[in-house]
């Protein structure tokens, strides 16, 4: 029987096994870029579990932790620089690790996130990985893995287990149907109470992740906020956070601005020929219709432009944009407007042996 369990053992490990020592020979010009990575991981392996293997494997290998930038945080957006930073050096920390873990599974098509939180082992801020096979969502730690080759204890791991040393700071990421507080993680008190209802983990995540990066972001803060961290690792995240949100929110200010601006421009443009055409008595001449019609573009763009211009500041505070000057252009503009339209009507309700004299009479 000694021999068949030994056959046994054999035959589990040897796909894993198998599966790092692929991974391993990536070529080396094709280790500075996700894409790359994945393509070689897509051409080289079969199931998700295979390739999440392969990835997990490689990243642990082959990213060295960077103690000279432990204590830095990387306040940009865009988390292709994490990764493109880490393949370039190398090495980085545990949001690095995880942005690369990540951001490969990703591109090999299977559902990842990177999760930030703290750990038992530190309340500073740690990072690790989500991922989505077989119908259900796993945890990777592979910062808690570098140098343990096949020997791997933080390798998809299921979230009830996974929450013994690792605290989210969204709830939504413990990935349980009754999240705990952060008050029985510290205690070791790693079954959620019961006394509510539980979350579909699946659905919720899934609901999630159709979310845009703004909708996310808020989603994540409303629970953050809720949840009550106390942290000072927690407090530091909600903050950076509510930062991205605010910032969003400008650039999109920004946005509601420069199209104001744009709007009220094209208007002005028409208000001038039009006072330009009129100036020169409406030659060369056109139907009636077509002059009576020369103004008509005006109004739905000073009206697009108010509706841009009272959004701002909806959700941050405006100290950036002089939105009282554009208002005031808007409605000298509307005036001016008035007046011309009031030339016109008289103008095409006059005969046309009476039209001539109203370029001298009327304003």
């Amino acid at each position: 029987m000694k021999w068949l369990f030994v056959l046994y053992l054999f035959m589990y490990a040897a796909p894993t096994a198998n599966a790092q020592d692929i991974a391993l020979r990536i070529p080396t010009a094709e280790t500075y870029s996700s894409a790359s990575i994945a393509r070689y991981i897509q051409a080289n392996f079969t199931t998700d579990r295979q390739k999440l293997h392969a990835i997990y494997s490689w990243v642990t290998a082959n990213i060295r932790y960077s103690t000279d930038s432990m204590y830095n945080i990387n306040w940009g957006p865009d988390p292709e620089i994490k990764v493109s930073a880490a393949l370039r050096r190398k090495k980085g920390v545990c949001e690095n690790f995880a942005a690369v873990f990540t951001g490969i599974a990703l591109k090999c098509n299977i559902p990842s996130f990177v999760v930030s939180g703290f750990s038992t082992a530190s309340k500073a801020s740690h990072s690790w990985s989500a991922a989505y096979i077989d119908s259900t969502w796993f945890l990777c730690d592979p910062t808690w893995d570098i140098g343990y080759g096949n020997e791997t204890k933080y390798f998809l791991i299921q979230p009830d287990e996974f929450i013994e040393n690792h605290m989210p700071f969204d709830p939504l990421w413990q990935l349980l149907p009754y999240p705990i507080t952060q008050h029985q993680f510290f205690r070791g008190h790693t079954n959620g109470k019961k006394d509510r209802q539980p979350w579909n983990v699946n659905d919720s995540v899934n609901s999630f992740l159709q979310l845009d990066s703004l909708h996310q972001l808020e989603a994540s803060a409303s629970r953050m906020k809720q949840a009550g961290l106390q942290n000072n690792a927690a407090n530091i995240w909600q903050q950076f956070v509510n930062m991205k949100i605010a910032i969003v929110y400008g650039d999109k200010d920004m946005d509601l601005y420069n199209g104001a601006v744009a709007d009220l421009n094209e208007a002005n443009t028409i208000f001038n020929n039009f006072v330009q055409y009129r100036n020169n008595q409406f030659t060369p001449a056109k139907p009636d219709a077509a002059v009576a019609a020369l103004l008509d573009p005006i109004p739905g763009l000073i009206a697009a432009a108010n509706r841009k211009v009272s959004k701002i500041g909806e959700k941050v505070e405006n100290v950036q944009y002089d939105t009282g000057s554009l208002k005031s252009r808007l409605k000298g503009l509307s005036a001016k407007v008035l007046a011309q339209q009031h030339f016109l009507k008289l103008y095409l309700e006059s005969a046309a042996v009476s039209r001539q004299k109203l370029f001298y009479s009327t304003k």
